[in-house]
């Protein structure tokens, strides 16, 4: 049987195109900063209109199966479903000077170098640009800190002490 004559649900269990996406222990709010709720949205309209594009220039998807689409829907999906999940957790007016959820975090390494974190939700997290789930191991460390203060951390090379040198919300 040729594709075309497929119901849409049957392809899915077939080719599962999916990013993967951290897991959420069970009763666990899905926390995101307003930051991170803007690009998520912000990446779901630019998917959106280049879906619609890509509509408008192929006559017939169906006909024509393309992967690149397929793994547009699937993130299209994806997004829609991390927005309808998240809350939105504006940042603490007063925070008393502790370390909260949407904290920008400056630590100093032993070796007097100094690294910056903020601390967001599971689906904005980016190691890679200093955002760390809340739900991280540093950020649990971190967590309810205030500067000044040194923390123990287990990283993958061995325990680290780090000392907190400031605390942002801007």
């Amino acid at each position: 049987m040729s594709k075309a004559f497929t119901k849409e649900s049957d392809l899915e269990a077939e080719d599962p195109v999916s990013l993967p996406r951290s897991a959420l222990p069970p009763g666990v709010t899905n926390y995101i900063t307003p930051t991170g709720a803007k690009r998520l949205q912000e990446e779901l309209a630019r998917l959106t209109d280049s879906k619609r594009e890509s509509a408008e220039t192929a006559n017939n998807l169906a006909a024509s199966p393309n992967p690149d689409a397929r793994k547009l829907e699937v993130r299209i999906r994806q997004l829609r479903e991390i927005l309808g999940s998240v809350v939105v957790a504006q940042p603490p007016s007063d925070s008393q000077g502790k370390i909260r959820f949407g904290a920008k975090v400056s630590v100093r390494r032993a070796s007097q170098e100094q690294t910056s974190y903020q601390i967001v939700g599971v689906d904005e997290s980016d190691p890679d640009a200093g955002r760390i789930s809340w739900l991280s191991p540093l950020a649990r460390q971190l967590l309810n800190r205030k500067v000044g203060e040194s923390i123990q951390f287990q990283s993958p090379s061995g325990v680290e002490t780090l000392q907190i040198v400031s605390v942002n919300y801007g």
